[in-house]
């Protein structure tokens, strides 16, 4: 389940909380739902193109995950949390550079992020030629 979202301008969301569902499961090692039926990594890409998310937008959509993780009854240890929240973090601040720059990576070649219950990598580095 994913709570409403603020408005974004220009986007119209058509069955938007499954495959948000569905990205962040293959994400985590789920199955490949996303890739096979929604385009995959490049897909999510240029769906952020020009949206022009503000860093409000944002954090609401954090929270909202994180609400709608509690509401479905992902598991609350530190662990998964940390794992999981770490994540949306990250994706969600690449999500917002994507809809103002441009793609931070080539979305024609980038694979499918995947992202492990371990210490996250380190800071990010733009693509030369930022």
């Amino acid at each position: 389940k994913v709570l409403p979202m603020c408005p974004v301008q220009n986007v119209t969301y058509v069955s938007g909380r499954s495959h948000v569902a569905a990205f962040i499961g293959e994400v985590f090692g789920g199955p490949k739902t996303y890739s096979e039926k929604h385009g995959g990594h490049r897909e999510m890409v240029m769906h952020h193109l020009g949206k022009h998310l503000t860093e409000e937008q944002r954090r609401r959509w954090i929270n909202l995950l994180a609400d709608a993780a509690d509401e479905i009854g992902l598991p609350d240890d530190p662990e998964f949390r940390s794992a999981f929240m770490a994540y949306i973090e990250w994706g969600s601040r690449l999500a917002k550079m994507n809809s103002n720059k441009g793609p931070t990576c080539d979305p024609e070649t980038e694979p499918m992020p995947a992202w492990g219950w371990g210490v996250p990598g380190g800071p990010y580095k733009p693509p030369s030629g930022d």
